[in-house]
């Protein structure tokens, strides 16, 4: 049926409902087409026609969908908001699928303008309707919630509905990847290493070619190194380097020789690790205090190869750049020890003081207390 036979048959009903009726059934058809805006034009005739409100908000949800189909989010957001408005699941003619359905779309459209919050709480609705919905409006509004919850910094219920998300869908359906990945960045930010581990692991089994797979690899050679399985990590940051060294893209790469090194150092290799941080030094740093700690590895290397005037000349330099920087715990306490190795105790007082007040619940501290 094309414009002409629509005209033609609507020009022929007897009553109103009749044109509502076929109204509604062209533009579904043109809908399914994916003529978004031909289907916009003929809802929007129909709810002209139309005087029972949860119709009405039928109709109007129907012609937000299609504003957010063609981008066109401003007259979205207000055809559903107006949808939303009208339903009345106590009145005659409320549609609990197309109701939950509207709110699916405003969460989608609220989270795309960084409204988390509000996003969150349309989705919240949608999901006391889930059962009404199809299973890739269900797997999907899960996931929505669980980076609703993620961006909240709520990673416990982010996991929770990812795992509800992964349930929907089957074994091949290539969505799992992105909720694998969602798994384990938020167990990684709970801390939770093996079971960051474990749905990496998946996601890379699934996708071999996935498209933050390079990502992922850091990300697991990072949980490797929190969870002191040291040469598991360096292996890994080890092949990262290596490929984007073949790749020849211009990158800075200190931050990589930075953790690398930092694996030697905790494997013992001193040399290996003190080579490798001489070499992330001759490339630029971001901050002071990025360079302050880079630096603070050069005194810890010294320190344990027995190269005490080494390891406080580099210290001092240090401080110069910043007195606070990611792992310095490691760099005070062998300043001091470098200090009292050298027999300067005005100096070795001094830092070991400092030990103690910035890190009181450290067991060097009770060593340090005992040398003088």
């Amino acid at each position: 049926m094309n414009q002409r036979e629509l005209n033609s048959r609507l020009a022929r009903c007897k009553s109103t409902q009749e044109k509502i009726v076929l109204l509604d059934s062209y533009a579904e058809t043109l809908f399914e087409k994916e003529n978004f805006s031909g289907a916009s034009k003929h809802y929007a005739q129909a709810v002209k026609l139309e005087k029972q409100p949860n119709v009405q908000a039928y109709f109007a949800g129907r012609i937000g969908i299609c504003q957010f189909n063609l981008g066109n989010d401003r007259e979205a957001l207000r055809q559903l908001t107006k949808s939303a408005q009208l339903f009345d699941p106590d009145k005659a003619e409320f549609m609990p699928d197309m109701y939950g359905f509207v709110y699916f779309h405003l969460g989608s459209l609220l989270e795309y303008h960084g409204k988390v919050a509000k996003s969150l709480e349309a989705r919240r609705i949608c999901e006391q309707y889930v059962d009404s919905q199809e299973k890739d409006t269900q797997w999907m509004l899960y996931a929505g919630i669980s980076r609703n919850y993620e961006a909240l910094g709520k990673h416990d219920q982010a996991i929770q509905y990812s795992q509800k998300a992964i349930q929907v869908l089957s074994d091949n359906d290539p969505g799992l990847a992105y909720l694998y990945e969602s798994m384990a960045n938020n167990h990684l930010s709970l801390k939770q290493y093996p079971e960051a581990l474990k749905y990496f692991s998946k996601v890379l089994e699934l996708e071999p070619d996935f498209e933050r797979r390079d990502e992922i690899h850091l990300k697991v050679a990072d949980c490797h190194y929190n969870l002191m399985n040291d040469q598991m990590a360096l292996d890994t940051y080890g092949k990262i380097l290596e490929l984007k060294q073949i790749t020849g893209k211009k990158e800075n790469l200190t931050w990589l020789y930075a953790k690398i090194a930092r694996c030697h150092f905790r494997l013992e290799q001193y040399e290996k690790s003190l080579l490798l941080i001489l070499e992330a030094l001759r490339r630029p740093q971001r901050t002071k205090i990025e360079k302050a700690e880079l630096r603070s590895y050069l005194t810890s290397n010294y320190y344990e190869l027995g190269r005490y005037q080494d390891a406080v000349l580099e210290g001092e330099k240090t401080l110069e750049l910043a007195n606070r920087f990611s792992n310095d715990h490691l760099f005070y306490f062998r300043m001091a020890l470098s200090y009292f190795k050298l027999g300067d105790k005005k100096k070795f007082v001094k830092y070991r003081a400092a030990c103690q007040k910035m890190f009181p619940d450290d067991n060097w501290n009770k060593y340090l207390e005992k040398l003088m």
